[in-house]
């Protein structure tokens, strides 16, 4: 089960909610063009989804804290992901999703922590971008955010 923020700027919030940023697949094109180094951008996408990692681990439901300490941030040059479970630990869906059949609610607990730090997830996305922008030598005038 997990989270994900994709190259092509979508963000699969889970329960088939979607939220896209323009021009992120194209700017992420633009920077491997110019020379980015892939270690910058795993580094980058890392540390979006270290963010939702520790929003998520006191929103997860607790018996044992062996869920919680499930959840990490994976490395990918061109997405964020964020996954809890493992094969040891095969109830991390079912935590998330609910069973009505069991009487086990949802939690949503990755999809609130995303919720949660979405506006710093961006804010990190545009100025960790314009600070590889920087490190090429490009003018870095992404956005307009106030990072």
């Amino acid at each position: 089960m997990a989270v994900t923020v994709s190259g092509d700027g979508l963000y699969n919030l889970g329960g088939g909610a979607v939220m896209k940023i323009e021009g992120f697949n194209k700017t992420v094109r633009a920077l491997n063009r110019a020379g980015a180094e892939t270690q910058d951008m795993k580094d980058l996408m890392h540390s979006l989804g270290s963010l939702v990692v520790k929003t998520a681990r006191p929103l997860t439901p607790h018996k044992t804290g062996r869920l919680a300490g499930s959840i990490r941030a994976g490395r990918g040059k061109t997405k964020a992901v964020v996954t809890a479970g493992r094969k040891s630990i095969p109830y991390a869906g079912v935590q998330h999703y609910g069973w009505p059949a069991h009487h086990i609610k949802a939690s949503m607990f990755l999809v609130k922590a995303l919720e949660v730090k979405n506006e710093e997830i961006v804010r990190n996305l545009v100025k960790g971008i314009g600070e590889i922008c920087t490190k090429l030598g490009l003018e870095n005038n992404i956005g307009g955010l106030n990072v």
